[in-house]
């Protein structure tokens, strides 16, 4: 994958986002140079939008997507994307817009 994927999460572009995932070769869970997924990245920002759409993509949760939400840019707690990496976890999907 080519670096516009993280970009465009880097910065919340969500319709940069929708576009490049619809690339049927884009791997969700693929890292980047600082061994990041792009949901860690998206938590860590707070991009509650980003987040979802990744998750239906298939990126996968774990702890250290919790962590950066938890302690977020500037040491923000981003409780609505907490919230909805829970209730993904526990199989209960929130509505997709």
């Amino acid at each position: 994958m080519d670096d516009s994927l993280f970009q465009a999460v880097y910065i919340n572009d969500l319709d940069t986002v929708r576009k490049l995932l619809d690339d049927k070769d884009v791997d969700v869970n693929e890292t980047d140079q600082l061994g990041r997924t792009l949901l860690q990245i998206a938590c860590y920002f707070g991009f509650y939008e980003v987040c979802k759409k990744l998750l239906e993509k298939g990126a996968k949760i774990d702890e250290d997507c919790f962590r950066r939400a938890e302690n977020g840019w500037d040491g923000f707690r981003h409780s609505e994307v907490i919230e909805l990496l829970s209730e993904r976890q526990k199989g209960n999907y929130p509505p997709y817009t």
